[in-house]
């Protein structure tokens, strides 16, 4: 073959190549969501006065301090051993310092553990306009969110909202065009309202143990989440949620009080099937440490680490692909009542985990005796002695009054001296005043703007009389209605006020201190219609059952709409293309088509 031949030959071959190249098909781009992550949901506010009888249902095998950082480490050890990925913490925002530095804490922790971390926004705590609350949010994006360990999906941080429907869609638009205008962040609401799903990403439900049908709960959350997508014209990202029981009879919310027997673990695995059976594009545990509301899978007294090691298998086998097999629920039954006061041991009628072969738990530790809770007095100050050791410091964290309060409300500064058995004023604890607010008592004047100094737990507005002071005076110069006074303070015209008494002037909305969600709707019609997935029912076995796989005659009861692991975009919305080897073989058959030409132009002239 001639030189002339030769060069012609190479020059075919070359092209044969680019257009063998060009013909490879494209890699597909993964689904959007369906990440597999399991989290759940995390509370940074505890104290060792937090626990102990007629305060929480369970408890902790040690109290313990949520600013503590080897506490926070040995929690995200324990999540990560459950198969949780990572923790969703309730945030007051950047001007509360006890949420905010502990959750600084915790991303560091997280980010040497190989862990993730997320804000659950409280809305309400700490806001008096949508201004102040997208400025938090703002702050939340500027700081948190660029740490690595903050919880990220395709891309973007994530943020779950608790109590958004406090506030209207328009509201929320309003907080968003401030807080998040350009949508660099997904934002989670909460509650089965799903018009919110106009403003926001994706839809959970924090609390589904109202429900004996948690199964149905998810997969007709998933529907209406999913069909959302289509409505608004982008994809709504569902979170399933599992819980393992619930018990808030301790916190006094009456009528609203929810209880849910753990049924030795059935509950929490049916829950947990019902959510993996609904494609959830994230998984959510209420809650890793919601003492008073008896949610945890925290170790405890009562139950070991038995939570921990049954997520530990339910998260295996849903990461594999699989759904875990639940086992029946017993028919609902409805434990006691809370005695009024502490009781010896204030543990519900529910089977604490297995009986017949215990699972092994680690051994109790010593547990030291607690220091007592101080109690409010007739007026309801609440006073406490130091002790030797104790600290401005270490009384404000101990019991979560915030250092500026002790010092305003005991008229100290920074420089002043604590002696042992200096009585300190506190705060205020509930008094013999009506339990319900009466019309008309929400009104401040300039004078009684509330601050954490003279705000109650449970939203009452304080104030203390002083020499020389009468009801028709305060209620002139606090701008209270006369006849509120009297009715919210148990009073008559004849009563006549004492120096440093204790009166209610008012009521201010607050949410619950101790977290999680009252939005707990009950079960109505919807127009989506629910499918509850079929699962073949085993007999839970007296130990934690081996990780099982849903068989193919389950999987084929499950509702098309969950099928399939990566749902269909949205109407309008396109598949793209998202392969690594795209551009570097696009720009190598520019350049050999290049080199062809050159050939072609040398062969020419050789001529």
């Amino acid at each position: 073959m001639n030189p002339v031949a030769k060069r012609i030959s190479c020059l075919l071959l070359c092209l044969g190549l680019v257009f063998v190249l060009s013909q490879r098909e494209p890699t597909p781009a993964g689904a959007q969501g369906q990440t597999k992550l399991v989290l759940a949901f995390y509370y940074a506010w505890y104290n060792p006065g937090s626990f102990g009888p007629g305060k929480t249902p369970f408890q902790p095998p040690q109290p313990y301090s949520s600013s503590d950082a080897g506490t926070i480490q040995r929690q995200v050890n324990e999540a990560r051993s459950a198969g949780i990925d990572g923790f969703v913490q309730s945030w007051y925002g950047p001007s509360e310092p006890y949420t905010n530095g502990n959750f600084q804490t915790l991303l560091n922790i997280a980010s040497a553990s190989g862990f993730k971390a997320a804000i659950d926004f409280e809305p309400a705590a700490l806001y008096s306009s949508h201004d102040e609350r997208a400025a938090a949010l703002r702050s939340l994006l500027d700081t948190h969110a660029n740490h690595p360990a903050y919880l990220r999906v395709d891309g973007k941080p994530v943020i779950f909202f608790w109590a958004n429907w406090l506030y209207s869609v328009d509201e929320w638009a309003y907080i968003r065009s401030i807080a998040d205008p350009n949508h660099t962040s997904i934002w989670i609401a909460e509650g089965g309202n799903y018009q919110y799903l106009a403003v926001f990403d994706g839809m959970h439900l924090y609390n589904i143990a109202w429900s004996a049908n948690p199964a149905g709960i998810n997969a007709g959350g998933a529907a209406n989440t999913r069909a959302a997508a289509a409505t608004y014209g982008s994809y709504k990202y569902w979170v399933g949620t599992a819980m393992p029981g619930f018990d808030d009879r301790l916190l006094g919310r009456g009528d609203a009080s929810v209880y849910r027997d753990r049924a030795g673990g059935a509950y929490f695995q049916n829950s947990f099937a019902g959510a993996a059976a609904s494609s959830p594009d994230m998984l959510i545990i209420t809650s890793f440490n919601e003492w008073p509301e008896g949610s945890n899978i925290e170790p405890s007294v009562e139950f070991g680490n038995f939570y921990l090691d049954l997520s530990a298998q339910m998260s295996a086998t849903y990461k594999a692909g699989g759904i875990p097999a639940p086992p029946p629920l017993p028919a609902p039954t409805e434990g006691p009542p809370p005695t009024d006061g502490p009781s010896p041991t204030p543990v519900p009628t529910n089977t604490p985990g297995p009986t017949a072969t215990p699972l092994p738990t680690e051994p109790p530790t010593a547990t030291p005796t607690p220091i007592a809770s101080p109690t409010p007095d007739f007026n309801g100050r609440i006073y406490y002695t130091a002790i030797p050791g104790d600290s401005f410091m270490a009384i404000s964290d101990r019991f979560q009054v915030p250092l500026a309060d002790i010092y305003q409300l005991n008229n100290l500064t920074a420089d002043s001296v604590l002696l042992v058995g200096q009585t300190l004023l506190l705060g205020y604890g509930p008094t013999p005043a009506p339990t319900s607010p009466p019309a008309g008592a929400f009104s401040f004047g300039v004078t009684t703007s509330p601050t954490p100094a003279n705000v109650r737990p449970d939203g009452a507005v304080i104030y203390i009389v002083k020499e020389g002071e009468t009801l028709l005076g305060l209620s002139d110069r606090l701008q209270v209605a006369l006849e509120d006074l009297l009715q919210m303070n148990a009073l008559t015209t004849d009563s006549v006020l004492l120096a440093g008494q204790v009166l209610i002037i008012g009521y201010q909305p607050a949410p619950d201190a101790s977290g999680g969600s009252v939005d707990l709707p009950q079960p109505t019609a919807s127009p989506t219609p629910i499918f509850a997935p079929t699962l073949s029912p085993t007999l839970a076995p007296p130990t934690l059952p081996p990780p099982t796989v849903a068989s193919a005659t389950e999987l084929a009861n499950v509702p098309a709409v969950f099928a399939s692991a990566t749902p269909a975009p949205p109407a309008g919305q396109t598949t793209t293309t998202d392969d690594p080897l795209a551009l570097p073989m696009l720009a190598g058959g520019l350049l050999l088509l290049l080199a062809a030409a050159g050939i072609g132009v040398y062969l020419l002239r050789q001529r």
